[in-house]
């Protein structure tokens, strides 16, 4: 597991600044909150919930379940979150081939439309890249958003988890704090989770306006 590490991190390591994004500015107290594999019928409390806690989000969004509920995609945006892509149908990109993840990249972003980045962002599924595929999404022109805090979402059984996960003490300065959608227990746990941060000074951002600060 070192080696892998080492490996990734030498990898990382020679891709120019700014094309892979994982923890943002430490110097203020402010954390992006990223939201995966929307969009589905989950999405409306999500962003009403969002909207009661004043805060904005980033929302990493499959292809395929974007072109079938355009109108979700324009409530990510008239509620003022980001939105970028997570890839077509969720396949971890190494197992693609070069012309599939072409595809899959250029199809995406079609669905998605223009934003207000230099470069269109991609997370990929799962955070799996091998490095023919980093190599090919950087050279087909994106930048890509990873995290730098894993909250479990995906793991827990009670909003109560998630929180005592979520934590002031637990997240740093500049974090990149990974969640998803389509879980009730996230939703639930959205307010204490936001309003602990709050509470220690933290503000709440997308991961477009981390990254600008």
């Amino acid at each position: 597991m070192g080696v892998l590490a080492s490996l990734k991190d030498a990898v990382y390591g020679a891709v120019p600044r700014g094309r892979i994004l994982r923890r943002g500015p430490a110097e203020a107290r402010r954390v992006a909150l990223t939201f995966d594999d929307g969009p589905d019928e989950l999405t409306p409390a999500y962003l009403d919930m969002l909207d009661r806690l004043g805060v904005s989000a980033t929302f990493f969004v499959m292809g395929d379940r974007s072109a079938d509920a355009p109108h979700r995609l324009r409530d990510y945006q008239r509620r003022g979150h980001q939105i970028a892509g997570h890839g077509w149908d969720h396949r971890a990109f190494p197992t693609l081939s070069p012309g599939e993840l072409r595809w899959h990249l250029r199809r995406t972003e079609d669905v998605l439309g223009p934003r207000p980045t230099e470069r269109p962002w991609v997370r990929p599924p799962y955070g799996a890249l091998s490095v023919r595929s980093l190599a090919q999404v950087l050279a087909e022109g994106f930048t890509v958003a990873m995290w730098s805090f894993e909250s479990g979402d995906h793991e827990v059984a009670t909003a109560d988890e998630l929180v005592a996960r979520v934590t002031p003490a637990a997240v740093q300065p500049g974090d990149v704090i990974l969640l998803h959608e389509g879980h009730q227990t996230t939703i639930d746990a959205l307010p204490r989770i936001v309003g602990n941060l709050h509470a220690a000074g933290y503000e709440c951002v997308t991961m477009h306006d981390l990254f600008a600060s």
